[in-house]
């Protein structure tokens, strides 16, 4: 059996039988702070638990605003022109 890793977030497994040594995390809060370790396991069992390393999440984007005052300020016999605030 190939070494696998497993995830923990917060002391708890989120993930199990990784067997690359990168791992995504997702669907994770806005501006949320999170700790993280790795174990390894094989068939002789599982491994002390990595050094802690702490990640926030970025706050969460927001929409630009509503474009406003939409007009058409010109045209010809194809193209109309528009203009907004």
């Amino acid at each position: 059996m190939p070494t696998t890793y497993n995830i923990y977030r917060n002391g708890e497994k989120v993930a199990s039988q990784i067997e690359s040594k990168t791992y995504t995390d997702t669907d994770l809060t806005p501006a949320t702070t999170y700790t993280y370790t790795v174990s390894a396991t094989n068939e002789h069992g599982e491994s002390n638990q990595s050094n802690e390393v702490s990640v926030t999440t970025d706050e969460e984007y927001a929409p630009p605003e509503d474009p406003e005052e939409l007009q058409a300020t010109g045209q010809t016999d194809t193209t109309a022109d528009l203009e907004w605030q």
